[in-house]
């Protein structure tokens, strides 16, 4: 190659990545086991962050209690939670907002295959695995069984908190009589003949008379983040999440994420199976009734439980937000 040419191509280069580095960052918490990090894979992977005048840095954190810690102290500037985190967060002091739907997908209440418990009537007494201790499929089932059937499981048994492989252990065990995982560790833990769901948590709102079709997953953003960058980051989201929608399971794209070991399978012709469940459980309505329908969730789910078990005695205004949608 001409030495000219080599020192326009290598200047072509240094300029490309001095005007990426010169971009405003947005900070991502990613759980590691969670899809959002396919989403912030996707940002690059599609350049729609940049393409909307940002980079994207994500991080993944073992759990979600770390990625929560990540944006409390500023680490991170958006994360995924469920609907009740920006609730707490605001509860606690954090100044942090949810300003769009991620996902209408949640998990379900399994069994050991053998198990003589058939529903969530029988779990008293009974030793329970769950994402965390404020999970919100645990808050949900807590809620549903002290209203409904006169006892809490948490109180009136144990919890265990277990990252979902570990779940899946203790499941397959019999250590854990019980288990709460996400929605595709369920299929996981039926597929492997380890457990059977006997209710889905949009069955358990259904129980108790609440809506089942709202996002049960919110990004989330720290308030200090500037709001044009929000609306940015919101963006690219949307664009990012249009472009996976539309790219085939087979697709080269989504090898890459298993490649990068954003998601791993012990088989990983399953994974398009996965990846077509996260595709049906995607939402992109947020507007007023959308809100209005959170805030009455969540008051609702005090009113059963209490204020002690959702950990909250009312909706700050602000835990969620429309300000920022692209226009």
């Amino acid at each position: 190659m001409p030495r000219r040419l080599l020192l326009a191509l290598s200047f072509t280069l240094a300029t490309t990545l001095v005007a990426a580095q010169s971009l405003p960052t947005v900070n991502a918490a990613m759980e590691a086991v969670g899809t959002f990090s396919w989403v912030v894979h996707g940002m690059e992977y599609f350049g729609t962050a940049e393409a909307h005048g940002f980079r994207v840095v994500g991080t993944p954190y073992v759990s979600k209690q770390a990625t929560e810690i990540a944006l409390r102290s500023g680490e991170a500037d958006v994360k995924v939670d469920d609907f009740l985190g920006p609730v707490l967060l605001r509860d606690a002091g954090i100044a942090a907002s949810g300003i769009y739907p991620y996902a209408t997908a949640i998990g379900g209440l399994v069994v050991p295959v053998d198990s003589e418990i058939q529903s969530v009537a029988d779990l008293a007494g009974a030793t329970l695995a769950a994402g965390s201790l404020r999970d919100k499929s645990l808050l949900i089932l807590r809620a549903l069984t002290i209203s409904e059937y006169g006892f809490d499981p948490q109180a009136d048994g144990e919890v265990i908190a277990a990252a979902p492989p570990l779940m899946m252990q203790l499941t397959a065990s019999g250590e854990a009589e019980a288990a709460l995982p996400l929605w595709h560790w369920v299929a996981r833990m039926e597929a492997a003949g380890v457990a059977r769901e006997i209710m889905t948590v949009a069955d358990m709102l259904g129980a108790m008379g609440l809506p089942s079709d709202l996002p049960n997953l919110v990004v989330v953003a720290r308030d200090d983040m500037p709001d044009e960058l929000k609306v940015a980051f919101l963006a690219a989201l949307q664009d990012t999440i249009d472009v996976m929608l539309a790219t085939p399971n087979d697709d080269p794209f989504w090898q890459t994420i298993l490649d990068l070991e954003l998601y791993s399978l012990p088989d990983a012709s399953q994974f398009p199976q996965v990846v077509e469940r996260w595709k049906l459980g995607t939402t992109s309505t947020w507007n007023q009734q959308t809100i209005d329908g959170l805030v009455a969730m969540v008051d609702r789910l005090v009113e059963l439980a209490g204020p002690e078990v959702v950990g909250v005695e009312a909706v700050d205004p602000a835990a969620y937000s429309l300000d920022y949608l692209p226009r």
